[in-house]
């Protein structure tokens, strides 16, 4: 979603524009571990080549912030080495802190401009009403066109210029990022556009805390992270509460799980269709030929699906 990363790197900002054909990196860096995904694209399809995953030593990053961008780079540059893993570049999942979401609508001819900072300016007498957690001047800002309206995502230079630094100390150019609550929406289908916006939810059951996603059309609307004993009560209350009638109810189950019990739970108590997503199941998704050395992590799911959500037609 990011795109345009630092003025002080403008090379860099020209090359994350040219789609690539060679083996790439995604990569997460979770709240206690750092995973790494190696694939390919071959025409619309997604070559998953093998991962590395490692314990995240405390301290490195805080937030969805790299704070020790000298270990954390040295950290994923070992997994490459590890994994015999090379590739020019890669993508990012920035953890839910580090990133704000927010729905805007643009004047006419304002949602054309590409400089950042001519639309930042625009947004500076209606910062209160952004509610960020750090002031606008500071902020970095990427849109994503949803509809008649845009997505914005702000996160601080500061922060950015963090990221571009720890990947440049892994040997990686940085191709993007992208807000991790969002990562795994190339695994849903597209919502029909022809027809009212219709309410659908996401929710990842797989560690604690649970993370809900609630999208209305193209635009996610709120994002929470619940505990299980919490999760049913508050979004029975939500939808009550705003009126609200789901669509359909997208679920990434935990492995101990049984589906069909599961699914009729949820169906009982939201009275709309439940549907489990799987990375694995997705069309254009191609396992290595031997398949995986040892059992895939949970954190390889959003990697799967950001990276389905780059291919290039």
């Amino acid at each position: 979603m990011f795109s345009g990363l630092t003025e002080r790197l403008l090379p860099l900002q020209q090359h994350l524009l040219k789609p690539l054909m060679r083996s790439r990196v995604a990569v997460s860096i979770g709240a206690d571990q750092v995973t790494v995904l190696a694939h390919q694209q071959r025409g619309q399809q997604l070559r998953l080549q093998s991962w590395q995953q490692a314990p995240l030593p405390p301290g490195l990053c805080e937030g969805g912030v790299p704070l020790h961008v000298e270990a954390l780079g040295d950290l994923i540059g070992d997994l490459l080495l590890q994994g015999a893993i090379q590739a020019p570049g890669a993508t990012a999942l920035v953890p839910a802190p580090a990133v704000v979401l927010r729905v805007l609508e643009l004047p006419p001819g304002l949602e054309s401009v590409q400089d950042p900072a001519a639309l930042l300016q625009w947004l500076e007498p209606h910062a209160a009403a952004l509610e960020l957690p750090f002031a606008l001047e500071v902020a970095s800002l990427s849109l994503q066109p949803r509809g008649d309206r845009w997505l914005a995502a702000f996160i601080t230079q500061a922060s950015l210029d963090a990221w571009i630094e720890t990947f440049a100390v892994a040997g990686l150019e940085l191709h993007g990022l992208e807000p991790e609550v969002l990562a795994i929406e190339p695994l849903l289908p597209s919502p029909d556009l022809e027809q009212p916006p219709l309410w659908r939810a996401c929710l990842d059951q797989r560690q604690q805390p649970w993370q809900l996603l609630l999208w209305q059309g193209q635009m996610p609307q709120l994002q929470r992270s619940l505990e299980p004993d919490q999760a049913e009560p508050w979004l029975e209350q939500l939808l009550g509460q705003q009126g609200i009638s789901l669509d359909a109810l997208w679920l990434l189950p935990d492995a101990a799980e049984a589906w069909e019990p599961l699914q009729q739970h949820w169906q009982a108590r939201l009275g709309c269709p439940v549907h489990g997503l799987d990375p694995y199941s997705h069309s254009s998704v191609v396992l290595p030929e031997q398949g995986w050395l040892s059992p895939a992590p949970n954190q390889l799911d959003p990697l799967i699906a950001m990276a389905l959500g780059r291919l290039q037609p």
